[in-house]
């Protein structure tokens, strides 16, 4: 009985056991499915993500085949096509001693489109840019943007210099008409740099560079204007990276002199202001133009820390001057645009005057009438937070633009220096005297000071004080000066002119 009680047991266990086994093996094959269940979704995701990313990634190659092959924004021959091109014409050329031309042509101060205006604005205009270039050239000639506001266009079979000049001009005269663009009128213009095959270059890698080598050139010359490619324009281009670089290195300074030119008041006999200017005698290069040292320095965007080293090391040798005895009553310093653009501006030359402890009335700061004429909506707040400093602001070159007269009135102005062009024919010609007569009484109306400059002779100052003018400048007082030959000169010498 007891054998049998124990052979129950172990009958029962084992069913306590199989079942046991049967449901863990249950739970198994149920996490098992669970498993394959989630692998194969996986799967099918995996698929369609691969799917998605194939077809994202055929999108993209038939962008960038197109991007090749035309601009995607001005639908113009891509650089592939444009490349294609130039190599067919150049092998045809060379077959047949033909003669083409290469003309690289960019957009002057596009950047200040963009940067008012937006960058949709800005790609408008690029667009009806490259329309109108577009139907300003002959069906055989290829017209490209090559990056941003620049394009390059072939001009096949242009067997004659006047062919390519004739359509330089016609592409610049185009650019130049005004734009509509949404709702606004544009005006914007252009230069052009022209490379000749084979005179200028037998490949297309030389045949680019010289284009854009007088590209360069003729903006040099101002804008809205084209350069033909010369031989020479190699070493003005040495030249150019030479100096550009060098005004990146502190080292710079040492070749730098500032020079001073006085204004005489010709009624008191004496000095009433110091110009400051700027000379750069490079060692290799010689005396460097005021035109050559302000492109470079505002192309490299040093011009701004050499302005200020400029009104620095000027009011500190005005303070110098004043310590000596010698009091010429103002001091003027010519800023350029880059430096007026900067919001930082105002705040520097605080900061200089009060660490010399100058007072701003002794400052004039100088602009040309040429930057109040074109950009007067970028500087207007900063010429005004310069005259709540206490400085005084003045124009000059003035006479020789078309500034309105209520411009005028809204800039905060204290000086009009009448540009040395009128002063030409000021002893013979009725009409330039009645011209400057007019802007004597019209600055003494709006109580602004008139500096004539560039006064060489006796007549002419005579006829300035007959005309009402008194404050001058000029090489009949003195040439602009070292700070130490002013010093020994003396106030006196000067004014006995």
């Amino acid at each position: 009985m007891f054998v049998f009680i124990i052979l129950l047991g172990l009958s029962v266990f084992s069913m306590l056991l199989l079942g046991y086994g049967l449901f863990s093996n249950v739970r198994h094959l149920s996490y098992i499915k669970e498993k394959l269940l989630a692998a194969e979704i996986a799967l099918a995701k995996s698929v369609d993500n691969e799917r998605a990313l194939n077809v994202e990634l055929t999108e993209m190659k038939h962008q960038i085949e197109k991007n090749i092959t035309s601009d995607s924004l001005t639908g113009l021959p891509g650089w592939q096509i444009f490349e294609d091109r130039l190599k067919q014409i150049l092998r045809q050329s060379k077959r047949h001693n033909l003669v083409f031309s290469i003309l690289f042509l960019d957009l002057d101060d596009f950047k200040i489109i963009n940067n008012v205006l937006g960058l949709e604005v800005g790609d408008e205009l690029l667009k009806e840019v490259a329309e109108r270039l577009q139907s300003s050239v002959r069906q055989m000639d290829t017209v490209s943007r090559f990056t941003g506001d620049e394009f390059v266009i072939i001009l096949p079979q242009a067997s004659k210099p006047e062919t390519s000049a004739y359509v330089a001009q016609r592409l610049l005269n185009a650019i130049a008409q005004p734009f509509r663009i949404r709702d606004q009128e544009l005006f914007i213009t252009a230069s052009a740099g022209i490379a000749i095959y084979p005179n200028d270059g037998e490949d297309i890698a030389m045949l680019l560079q010289n284009a854009e080598s007088a590209l360069h050139q003729a903006k040099a010359r101002g804008d809205n204007t084209y350069q033909f490619y010369r031989r020479e324009m190699h070493m003005i281009s040495r030249r150019e990276l030479v100096l550009s670089s060098a005004l990146h290195n502190p080292e710079v300074y040492k070749e730098f002199s500032l020079y001073y030119q006085p204004q005489v008041d010709t009624e008191a006999k004496k000095i009433v202001c110091m110009e400051t200017l700027l000379k750069w005698r490079h060692p290799n290069f010689g005396d460097i133009s005021s035109e050559d040292f302000l492109r470079f320095s505002e192309n490299t965007g040093t011009i701004v820390a050499i302005g200020e080293w400029i009104l620095r090391t000027a009011c500190q040798q005005f303070l110098t001057w004043q310590s000596l005895g010698l009091h010429p009553k103002k001091l003027s310093v010519n800023v350029s645009l880059r430096q007026l653009e900067s919001p930082h501006f105002a705040y520097h030359v605080s900061h200089i005057l009060q660490e010399l402890n100058l007072n701003p009335d002794f400052l004039i700061l100088q602009i040309s009438e040429a930057m109040l004429l074109t950009k007067m909506g970028l500087i207007e707040k900063t010429l005004h937070m310069l005259r709540q400093l206490g400085v005084h602001i003045g124009v000059t070159d003035f006479g020789t633009g078309y500034i309105a007269l209520q411009h005028l009135r809204s800039f905060p102005l204290s000086y009009l220096k009448l540009s040395s062009a009128l002063l030409m024919d000021i002893t013979k010609n009725e009409e330039v005297k009645a011209i400057v007569k007019m802007i004597i009484v019209l600055a003494d109306t709006l109580q602004l000071k008139v500096i004539v400059d560039g006064v060489e002779n006796l007549e002419q100052k005579s006829v300035l004080k007959m005309l009402g003018s008194h404050i001058m400048q000029g090489s009949i007082f003195s040439p602009p000066l070292l700070s130490e030959e002013f010093t020994v000169l003396a106030e006196e010498k000067i004014v006995e002119s």
